[in-house]
């Protein structure tokens, strides 16, 4: 079992912002003899949890909105028939390269994509990328089993979602603030598409047939309205958004286009998200939305503006705070991995808005360990980075592990 949770740590699944690290979760479940447990992560990003949990035998539960955050998640709990996938891959770049030659630049897009989505993937990517993304992606979309089919858009986004060499014109698209750097890609997709699939088949955890461990449940859903029933959930760990840290969407859309997602979905999405900069605009501003701002620092040198983003963030904390209370069992335990970050230049203490809010649904707290945030293994800019810029070197050094009892 610690094999897995190592390679876990060596061969993540994808890219993605501010994973968890898996021995957080390994350490808040090894310790606990009941089997199994359900747990669950309403925020389950890439599914290091779920991943985790799984592992050990126990019910793994998950709920996201980002739509690749969900893909990546369910890959990775995925059983997998490893060769079947092999197989499929070179069915698909063999499809794809007869499709390619009669492919024009003017048809290089997403099928049914709009004018905006067509304008972001030209300025995004170079046109014989163009074409042969479009040509993969057509082929992938073409597979019928669903669990196969995922695991090769898994390696599809592997090709884009990079830290600095992949198919299109971006560097730090993991660290999802993409900078476009290149005239013409550093990777052309069908040279690499084989590799980057045996690296997610590398990475995969469970075969088909060779352990009997329980499925994850992974799929889209909100935090704030859990379609969970009542006392139904053992433990719940998870990593709320850090508001202003993390734009997760803004590199993931890079990806999605070519999946069947528009810009202007991937925009509806991102300004509905928790840890977005939105104004609030809630109904009803409860006394302890306000109170709670008062916990995480020095707002008075904020914009109203900014307060109010302060304020949206508070409330829908509030929200997922209600609903973990929800479907948490009695004396059940609940596991927040939290970064304090920092807004417009203000020291933003979201740990200590957290756990205010936890006090307030009646939970008690159990621990409060601060960890440094160990920089080689982050897919942001490190806070000493030379290029990461002021504010970001401030926003996030450590990360506050709470945990509470139901």
């Amino acid at each position: 079992m610690i094999k897995i949770v190592d390679d876990i740590c060596k061969h993540p699944m994808h890219p993605f912002p501010a994973r968890m690290a898996p021995a957080i979760v390994w350490e808040n479940l090894k310790t606990d003899e009941r089997k199994p447990l359900s747990v669950l992560d309403p925020m389950v990003g890439s599914g290091t949890s779920l991943v985790i949990a799984k592992a050990l035998g126990h019910k793994a539960i998950g709920f996201d909105r980002d739509p690749l955050a969900l893909l990546i998640a369910k890959v990775w709990c995925s059983d997998v028939e490893k060769e079947k996938v092999k197989l499929k891959a070179k069915t698909v770049i063999d499809r794809a390269k007869k499709r390619y030659r009669t492919l024009t630049v003017g048809k290089a897009y997403p099928r049914n994509a709009d004018a905006e989505t067509r304008a972001f993937i030209r300025y995004w990517f170079d046109k014989i990328n163009r074409r042969q993304l479009a040509a993969l992606s057509d082929a992938i979309k073409g597979i019928r089993n669903e669990n196969t089919k995922t695991f090769l858009w898994c390696a599809f986004s592997r090709l884009i979602i990079t830290k600095k060499v992949g198919a299109s014109l971006a560097m730090d698209i993991s660290h999802s603030r993409p900078h476009r750097v290149y005239d013409k890609a550093p990777i052309k997709p069908f040279d690499k598409f084989e590799e980057v699939v045996n690296k997610v088949l590398k990475s995969a955890p469970f075969e088909k047939g060779k352990q009997n461990l329980p499925k994850a449940q992974i799929q889209d859903g909100d935090a704030r309205e859990l379609p969970l029933i009542d006392n139904s959930i053992d433990m719940v760990i998870t990593s709320p958004p850090y508001l202003n840290a993390i734009d997760y969407l803004r590199g993931h859309k890079l990806s999605l286009v070519w999946m069947g997602y528009s810009i202007k979905e991937i925009r509806h999405i991102r300004s509905t998200n928790i840890g977005t900069e939105v104004s609030c605009r809630c109904d009803s501003e409860k006394e302890q939305h306000t109170q709670a701002l008062m916990e995480i620092g020095s707002i008075d040198k904020l914009t109203e503006r900014t307060k109010r983003i302060l304020l949206k963030y508070a409330y829908d904390m509030d929200a997922v705070m209600s609903e973990i209370k929800r479907v948490l069992a009695k004396n059940g335990r609940a596991v927040f991995v939290i970064g304090d970050s920092t807004i417009r230049g203000v020291f933003v203490k979201n740990s200590k808005l957290i756990k205010y809010l936890a006090t307030e649904h009646g939970f008690s707290l159990q621990s409060d360990i601060r960890r440094i945030l160990p920089e080689k293994h982050r897919y942001l800019p490190p806070p000493n980075y030379k290029k990461s810029g002021t504010e970001l070197q401030h926003r996030m050094r450590e990360e506050v592990i709470l945990t509470f009892r139901n």
